[in-house]
């Protein structure tokens, strides 16, 4: 390898030591232009669209090919090769697909972030995970408007979609009701589900949120919301818990009130208060609390 494979390969070995959670894929790569890298499960793929693909900057010259770095792991990607090696402008070709990689994406609701390492151009999410597409990113590297070709050194991230935080008491039901979430948290796909389980049968209740936590004796539970200010916002309509003991809710995060608006960056705290009659009872209960934090 030439001093730039060294030197990325240097980078890989300091980060790996460094990372403390392997729900990541650490990705190196010598991009020209723009190009898309595919993760689905523990398979990579790239597709290209402008100027020379990944590691093939002047090879039709003779300079020397460079590898994507996945984990540590050497990848030599195949290429259609059209015109010539370069694979120019091929808008939009795809090159082989490497399969096995140490840390596959989960195959349910997870958050991903980009970690920059070392970038001369924007690298992002063009194309979230959710169980529409499989669970598969697509991560856009873009070197367009820079001479050459550059050493990319990015993590990409990923963790469940949503904390749980706070108790929950036993209902009628016999259980202790939980709240969940699934979809992703970006505020632009806006695709958030609420999800209650454990419920009594029949019972009606309300999604609620805020942006701060608590812990307050409420009901025959506990409020994991805070209801001081900007206060409690109820997520209409209310909800009916089935026969299976759950309650799912879709939020739109464009309808939410000005006064407690969920962004990018937002930290917000979600749980479902529900009608209950225990002999005894004071009439109510709730679930735990999820707390989950938004992306663009």
């Amino acid at each position: 390898m030439n001093s730039l494979a060294l030197f990325a390969c240097s980078l890989a070995a300091v980060a790996l030591a460094n990372r403390a959670d392997a729900q990541s894929v650490h990705i190196q790569a010598y991009v020209d232009g723009r190009s898309n890298l595919i993760l689905d499960d523990d398979s990579a793929t790239w597709q290209h669209f402008d100027w020379a693909a990944p590691g093939r900057l002047d090879c039709n010259m003779g300079a020397e090919m460079q590898p994507t770095i996945l984990d540590g792991v050497t990848w030599w990607p195949g290429w259609p090769d059209v015109p010539d090696c370069e694979n120019r402008d091929c808008g939009g070709c795809f090159s082989s697909t490497i399969v096995g990689l140490p840390h596959p994406l989960p195959n349910a609701d997870f958050t991903p972030q980009i970690v920059v390492h070392h970038a001369r151009g924007p690298v992002t999410i063009v194309e979230w995970p959710s169980s529409t597409n499989g669970w598969r990113a697509v991560i856009e590297f873009e070197d367009t408007y820079f001479g050459a070709a550059d050493w990319y050194d990015v993590e990409f991230s990923f963790s469940a979609v949503g904390v749980p935080y706070c108790t929950s008491t036993i209902n009628s039901s016999g259980a202790a009701a939980t709240i969940s979430v699934s979809g992703s948290l970006s505020v632009a796909v806006n695709d958030l589900v609420l999800h209650a389980q454990g419920g009594p049968v029949g019972r009606p209740g309300l999604f609620f949120y805020g942006l701060a936590p608590a812990e307050l004796p409420f009901a025959d539970g506990w409020l994991c919301v805070s209801p001081f200010a900007p206060g409690l916002v109820r997520l209409q309509p209310v909800q009916v818990i089935d026969m299976s003991g759950t309650a799912s809710l879709a939020v739109d995060l464009t309808s939410l009130p000005p006064w407690a608006p969920i962004a990018p960056g937002t930290t917000a705290y979600f749980q479902f208060w529900f009608r209950d009659l225990p002999a005894g009872g004071a009439g109510s209960n709730l679930t735990d609390g999820v707390q989950a934090t938004f992306l663009p």
